[in-house]
């Protein structure tokens, strides 16, 4: 077979991925905390994913950029904590976000259907709305910065191709917002009824690595170079 079968020159490919994200404390995608007096509070990034479509434009064999549209759900854990009074009380929410990448792709051939891909740009999160999340002892607020907000985005990955069964990826991104997504403010009181006692404020990065696993169909025959 022709080893110019597999080349990306002109050609549009279209996939679908999946990405679970993880949380890692060395990436700074760690806890955050506050503590006012004896009561402690603290969010953390908990393990969320994020599902959608890519769409690759090969301009040569080495060179490529990619698209698409993604859903992400990042989910974090809300913990409250009182010494003098020996309380603890756990919650959680979730920010669903929708996210539009532009990245650059280069290409190192590792074998004859095997390829390492770099991959940096940017990704454009959309927040479409504020959220907020409520329980007998807190009320919590996260309002977005922005309705739009920029991040870098870098990745690096596997891809093994096949000439009938379409291309299989695996690999490793990490999305960096320029700025705070959004603000958290957790107020937190002994019961519903009784006024607050304390409230705390957290700017969320929205930072997080995940781990990306990728289908892209088959190219007919015809739209590829020999």
């Amino acid at each position: 077979m022709p080893l110019g079968i597999f080349a990306q020159s002109n050609i549009t490919t279209v996939g679908i991925q999946l990405k679970p994200i993880i949380s890692a404390d060395f990436l700074n995608t760690g806890p955050q905390n506050e503590k006012i007096g004896d009561i402690d509070f603290t969010i953390e990034p908990t393990n969320g994913f994020a599902f959608g479509m890519v769409i690759r434009k090969g301009f040569n064999d080495q060179f490529s950029i990619e698209t698409g549209i993604n859903y992400s759900r990042r989910n974090y854990d809300l913990r409250i904590t009182e010494d003098s009074t020996g309380f603890e009380g756990n919650s959680d929410f979730s920010y669903v976000i929708y996210e539009v990448p532009l990245l650059a792709l280069i290409y190192v051939r590792l074998g004859e259907n095997t390829y390492l891909n770099n991959a940096f740009g940017i990704n454009l999160n959309f927040l479409p709305s504020d959220w907020e999340t409520a329980d007998y002892y807190f009320e919590h607020y996260s309002a977005r910065s922005y309705w739009v907000v920029p991040a870098l985005q870098a990745n690096v990955g596997f891809e093994y191709r096949t000439y009938e069964s379409g291309f299989l990826y695996l690999g490793f991104s990490y999305h960096q917002p320029f700025s705070n997504i959004t603000t958290a403010g957790v107020l937190y009181k002994d019961n519903i009824n009784e006024p607050p006692k304390e409230t705390a404020f957290f700017d969320i990065q929205g930072n997080y690595l995940t781990i990306d696993l990728r289908y892209f169909f088959h190219e007919p025959a015809k739209r590829q170079r020999r």
